[in-house]
């Protein structure tokens, strides 16, 4: 009885060995296809996020310039009313008091 379970225990141990040798070998293979597949993953997450950095500056920016451009047609405007008023002969009324 000592001889078949010191036999048993060899053939355990070995297929133990082997086992933990695929083992290893596949969790290195895992290893390295998920440190390829975050690689490419990471380069197509920056590409998307300079993109969306990038539309979010051009909408900043331009909601600046058309702010502005709004506020130079008010002024234009003004302006050419001011001169539509005045080349009609009317005087602006500076200091005039109404009753």
């Amino acid at each position: 009885m000592a001889v078949t379970n010191a036999l048993q225990d060899l053939f355990n141990s070995f297929y133990e060995l082997l086992s933990s040798i695929f083992n290893a070998f596949y969790h290195v293979l895992q290893t390295f296809f998920n440190a390829i597949i975050g690689f490419f993953t990471g380069i197509v997450n920056l590409v998307s996020d300079v993109f969306a950095g990038a539309i979010d500056v051009v909408g900043g920016l331009g909601k600046f310039f058309l702010s502005n451009f709004v506020i130079i047609g008010v002024i234009a405007a003004a302006g050419y009313a001011y001169v539509r008023y005045t080349s009609q002969g009317r005087q602006v009324a500076t200091g005039k008091k109404t009753a």
